[in-house]
């Protein structure tokens, strides 16, 4: 007699999806309140920082760089509790990326302070960690890539994936410019229900698994 496989939704293609909505909205939201210091494109706060450094101008580098080192502290922090984790990975990152979100809320405003931003850099950062066989959520430039190399290789299956990735991206920066547009400031809370409601439903799944995996080994003992 042969069992289905435990269904894990951390491991499907649909919740990276989801983490990459966060992303985007949360992407959204900055070029709107921060164009100058973003905590999703670490690239350009990069060149950015380069840039002003070489100007001599320190007031717009450094700041540049704490977001930057806010990134790292993040995405490595994440990595380190995920290991530790395990199989919790997912919730518990999603739930720290929350908390991170929340704590820079009321730092947020017309114009996004220094300190709004370094929060959700930490958090952009710990997002890319939830799910470890991602090489990233919050960027796209990698997911563009990809998808020419599959074009050229003719594999129509990864390409559409790809490409719904890229879509997804899209779609989930309209609803953030949107959300902003209704209710300003209050947009970036919108994210941290989004990220609680995906660690509630991973916790759920976890949950019912665990469940299952008992009343099967009753069943075979």
């Amino acid at each position: 007699m042969t069992h289905a496989r435990p269904f894990r939704f951390e491991s499907t293609t649909p919740f990276v999806w989801l983490l990459i909505a966060a992303a985007g909205m949360t992407d959204a939201l900055l070029y709107l309140h921060s164009k100058e210091m973003l905590a999703v494109y670490m690239t350009g706060n990069s060149s950015k920082m380069a840039q002003f450094f070489q100007q001599g101008n320190l007031a717009k580098a450094l700041p540049l760089l704490t977001i930057v080192i806010a990134f790292i502290a993040g995405t490595t922090l994440a990595a380190w509790l995920g290991n530790k984790a395990r199989s919790w990975r997912a919730p518990r990152l999603l739930l720290l990326v929350a908390v991170l979100l929340a704590l820079a809320c009321p730092f947020v405003g017309e114009k996004f302070t220094l300190a709004a931003v370094l929060l959700i850099s930490a958090a952009m950062g710990a997002l890319n960690q939830v799910r470890s066989s991602e090489a990233g959520v919050t960027f796209i430039t990698g997911t563009l890539v990809r998808l020419g190399r599959v074009l050229a290789a003719g594999e129509l299956r990864s390409a559409a994936n790809y490409a719904l990735r890229w879509l997804v991206w899209i779609i989930a920066a309209f609803i953030g410019a949107l959300l902003d547009s209704r209710f300003a400031q209050y947009s970036l809370l919108a994210v941290v229900l989004w990220c609680l409601a995906l660690a509630a439903v991973v916790t759920t799944n976890h949950f019912m698994l665990t469940r299952r995996l008992k009343q099967r080994a009753v069943r075979q003992s």
